[in-house]
């Protein structure tokens, strides 16, 4: 019966987290505020505006 409770305390945990991460929270999903090169949505003309 306590590993029931575990398990559906991780479950739910993990869950909860998944959707926080995903929906509540801005921004998460994407990646507008990343300024590193090696990100694929980075745009180049956008990164050199903010470097002038």
């Amino acid at each position: 019966m306590l590993a029931t409770i575990i398990l559906a305390i991780l479950i739910f945990g993990y869950t909860g987290y998944v959707i926080y991460k995903r929906f509540i929270k801005k921004g998460a999903s994407s990646c507008q505020n990343c300024q590193e090169v090696g990100c694929p949505l980075v745009d180049p003309a956008k990164l050199k505006r903010n470097l002038k």
